[in-house]
């Protein structure tokens, strides 16, 4: 059991290795928080332990430096077995752990008898080596299953570590009582823990590159709402990053009802150079069709082995997936003895499925944009019904309505100056009644004022709002402010209509509703844009419970507004709260608006046929 003064710097040089591998591992848990990672670091801790217990050991060491190291190196074990115990989610395997610490502690109590004895070696180590090297094997075997038998560097460095420290630590009972083969098994140990850090080191690259991948991926799908415009960014990421001699799509025409070519990049010369090599049928597209392809594989081409590519007749496919349907797929052009790991075919296939569901948010965003299209369709139809309504009404009113009262005015007058001065009774009936009318056809020409107010047309906006302010709410008791520039500047026939239909709406609001004693208007313009406001001293509302009412007919005249608004480009606002009044803002930019040629909103003709 004497250690050589030879053995002491193959020890320490052992005792550094996993020292450095366990701070390594510290740093990476630190910065990544994986709980695999946080395991491993308590393993590798007492495995460093286990070491330094190690070089304790003399002739007239206690006995139990010899049991604190068998304790290290079987709480080691354990710590990493369990480490992939807890990755599995059959039950039998999470009964490993509590089968695993009964073997130990048997095992510590056999080897603490034997030191009681006197049994001190090789019989006092037998049993914690066995069940502690039984735990790496174990813990290597379901590392191996954990990342599917793959059989990349960084797998093997990491499973042939656990491995040999297994093994070595079956033979380490007989090798320790020996100087020079301990010196050996100290080197020995030291290794295959430097090959297990190497693999952890490969491991971490690999991770920070399919990270790197996956958040390049991302970024390119974000960068624009037509994610077709960046897939060709996509494939170059994915060939570029993995090695892989270029790639293509084919993706789902709604038009052809077919799946058709899409994107590529760095395609191979023999694809390139025959812009019709991509179309037709193969295997990749025939189990897209029939709904095989659910997951990523590696496969033979028949379509490179048709067009005789020398270089290498596999490509593997990655399914454009969404949580209801299939999409399309990628297609990429793997080097000949490039066998892609199942860590890289399982990120493949989160990015397909990222690619699918970028793909359906485009989708989706064109048929919002059509909807709103039509929409927009029918709202300035609907705009443009109403002020043709408006305008026929009003017609109709001065024509018909207005004339008849006129002539019944006229005949009234006539008929009470014909009527002999006796009869004073009937004409102060005939009186009556042609108050009466001319006050009726006063309510109609005010009417038809409000309908369409023939200032507007002839005098402009602002004559027209202050023409409103006058007649119908000075008369209610509220005190008007109006603040707009002096010039009597014209404004396209549909942006004066647009203006004065928001401003004439929001002062109806306040007339009705606000129980206002002030109202204040404002209006300001220049090159570029028009300013709007209407502001109250009213009780005020909660504009997102009235416009959520709005299809019980509250809010309706708010709705009105904000489309009115919409439609030319502008931006509308209302700002309100119970007790704190109403603050209606209107901003419209100009070029915009003229630019819309007053699309929806009827270019009304002017004149004085209304009067």
């Amino acid at each position: 059991m004497n250690v050589v003064p030879e053995s002491l710097p193959v020890l320490s040089i052992g005792v550094g290795i996993h020292a450095a591998v366990t701070l390594f591992l510290l740093l990476r848990y630190l910065e990544s928080r994986e709980r695999l990672v946080g395991w491993w670091t308590g393993a590798y801790l007492l495995f460093t332990l286990h070491i330094l217990a190690e070089g304790w050991v003399n002739p007239t060491a206690p006995l139990w430096i010899l049991f604190l190291r068998h304790s290290f190196f079987l709480a080691s074990s354990w710590t990493l077995t369990v480490s992939f115990v807890r990755e599995a989610p059959a039950p039998p395997l999470a009964r490993w752990t509590l089968l695993f610490a009964l073997l130990a502690a048997a095992a510590l109590s056999m080897s603490a008898f034997a030191l009681k004895v006197g049994w001190r070696w090789p019989w006092g180590a037998i049993p914690p080596s066995v069940i502690g090297g039984a735990g790496f094997l174990t813990a290597a075997f379901l590392f191996r299953r954990s990342e599917g038998w793959s059989r990349d560097l960084a797998g093997n460095l990491l499973f042939w570590g656990m491995v040999l420290t297994g093994l070595h630590a079956l033979d380490y009972p007989f090798l320790r009582s020996d100087p020079l083969l301990s010196t050996v098994g100290a080197g020995l140990s030291g290794l295959f823990t430097l090959a297990f850090g190497f693999g952890i080191v490969l491991q971490a690259w690999h991770r920070t590159r399919e990270l790197t991948l996956l958040h390049a991926v991302a970024e390119a799908l974000n960068r624009s709402l037509n994610v077709r415009e960046t897939l060709g960014d996509v494939l170059r990421q994915i060939s570029d990053r993995l090695g892989l001699l270029g790639g293509w799509m084919y993706l789902w025409s709604q038009e052809r009802g077919e799946y058709v070519p899409g994107p590529t990049y760095s395609l191979p010369e023999v694809l390139a150079r025959d812009p019709v090599a991509l179309e037709g049928e193969c295997r990749c597209l025939q189990m897209l069709v029939r709904g095989e392809l659910a997951q990523v594989i590696d496969l033979e081409c028949e379509r490179l082995e048709q067009l005789q590519f020398r270089i290498t007749n596999r490509h593997v496919t990655v399914p454009l997936r969404t949580s209801e349907r299939t999409l399309g797929l990628m297609n990429f052009v793997v080097p000949p003895r490039r066998a892609l790991m199942p860590r890289e075919l399982e990120m493949l296939s989160a990015i397909g499925f990222q690619v699918g569901m970028a793909i359906e948010r485009t989708r989706l965003y064109e048929e919002v944009l059509a909807k709103e299209a039509v929409r927009t369709e029918l709202l300035e139809k609907i705009i443009s019904a109403q002020e043709d309504e408006r305008r026929r009404i009003a017609r109709e009113l001065h024509d018909e309505a207005g004339q008849a009262l006129t002539a019944l005015i006229l005949n009234l007058e006539m008929a009470e100056e014909s009527l002999p001065e006796t009869s004073s009774q009937i004409r102060e009936q005939l009186h009556h009644l042609r108050e009466l009318a001319e006050h009726t056809l006063g309510e109609i020409r005010k009417l038809i004022y409000d309908l369409r107010p023939t200032i507007l047309d002839d005098l402009g906006l602002n004559a027209a709002i202050r023409w409103y302010l006058k007649n119908a709410v000075e008369p209610r008791g509220i005190s008007v402010e109006l603040e707009m520039p002096p010039s009597d500047r014209r404004l396209p026939h549909h942006v004066e209509t647009a203006i004065f239909r928001i401003i004439q709406e929001a002062l109806n609001n306040v007339v009705k509703h606000a129980q206002a004693s002030k109202v204040r208007v404002e209006v300001h313009y220049n090159q570029s844009e028009v300013r709007v406001s209407v502001t109250d001293n009213g009780k005020g509302f909660n504009v997102g419970a009235v416009l959520a009412r709005s299809d019980g007919g509250r809010g309706v005249g708010l709705l009105g507004m904000q489309e009115r608004a919409s439609l030319l480009g502008g931006k509308f606002s209302i700002a309100s709260a119970p007790g704190r009044g109403t603050r209606v803002e209107l901003v419209l930019p100009l070029t915009q608006a003229a630019s819309s040629g007053g699309r929806g909103i009827p270019e009304e003709e002017s004149g004085g046929e209304f009067r």
